[in-house]
C-alpha cells in the first residue's frame, strides 16, 4: 500500500519512517521498487525491521540509481552483515545526495567497516553524519576509517560508541578530533580505553569551540 503510493506521481513525501513494522526482504522489493520512481523522499527510516543482507541489497541497488534522492537512511539494526557490506560500499561510492547513514547495531565486524571506508574515500560521498555504535569495530578496523575519514572534509558527526576500540586506536582518533575542520561531534564511550588512553583523549574535549568528545 505504502509502496503504490510512493510509486504515484502526486505523492510529494519527503520522510518516511518505517520503523519496526515487521518488514522483510520480500516486502523490501516492492518498496525499493517505488523509491525508484520517487523523486521527493529524502528522508528513510527502515530502522529494526529483518532486511538481512539479502533486503539490505535491494535498498542499495535504490540508493544507486541517479534519481535517487535520498538524504538521510536508517538502516539501525536490520540484519546487515559484511556480505552486504560490499553493496553498501558501492551504493556510498555512486549517491552524492546520501548525507546521513545510520548502520547502527549490524554486524559488520572490521571487514565490513574496511569496504565502508574504501567507499567514504570516493570523491562522489558526501557524508556528514555517520552512525557505527555497536558494528563489530577494533582497532584494525578503524585505522581504515580514520584515515578514510580524514579525507572527508563534510564530515560533522560520527558515532563509533560500543565497539571494541583499545588504547592501539587512540593516537589515529586524536588526530582526526586535531585536524578534522568540520567534525564537531565524536562519541566513543563503550569502548575499551584504558584509563591512560582515556586520559589522553580527555584533553580534547574542549580543543576547539562548538567541538564536542563524548567518552
Amino acid at each position: 500500500m505504502v509502496s503504490a503510493a510512493l510509486r504515484n506521481p502526486e505523492c510529494k513525501i519527503q520522510k518516511l519512517w518505517l520503523s519496526y513494522v515487521g518488514l522483510t526482504d520480500s516486502g523490501a522489493e516492492d518498496l525499493v521498487s517505488a523509491l525508484s520512481t520517487n523523486r521527493s523522499l529524502t528522508k528513510l527510516d527502515l530502522s529494526g525491521n529483518e532486511l538481512g543482507d539479502s533486503g539490505v541489497k535491494l535498498v542499495f541497488a535504490a540508493l544507486r540509481n541517479p534519481e535517487c534522492k535520498i538524504q538521510r537512511m536508517g538502516l539501525n539494526n536490520v540484519g546487515l552483515t559484511d556480505s552486504g557490506a560490499e553493496d553498501l560500499a558501492s551504493a556510498l561510492s555512486t549517491n552524492p545526495s546520501l548525507t546521513e547513514l545510520d548502520l547502527n547495531d549490524n554486524i559488520l565486524g572490521d571487514s565490513g567497516v574496511k569496504l565502508v571506508s574504501v567507499a567514504l574515500r570516493n570523491q562522489e560521498c558526501k557524508i556528514q553524519k555517520l552512525w557505527l555504535n555497536n558494528v563489530g569495530l577494533t582497532d584494525s578496523g578503524a585505522e581504515d576509517l580514520v584515515s578514510a575519514l580524514s579525507t572527508k572534509p563534510s564530515l560533522t558527526v560520527l558515532d563509533l560508541t560500543s565497539n571494541s576500540l583499545t588504547d592501539r586506536s587512540v593516537p589515529a582518533l586524536r588526530r582526526l578530533i586535531l585536524t578534522h575542520p568540520s567534525l564537531n561531534l565524536i562519541e566513543l564511550f563503550g569502548n575499551r580505553f584504558s584509563e591512560t588512553g582515556e586520559k589522553k583523549l580527555e584533553p580534547l574535549r574542549g580543543v576547539r569551540p562548538g567541538r564536542t568528545v563524548l567518552l
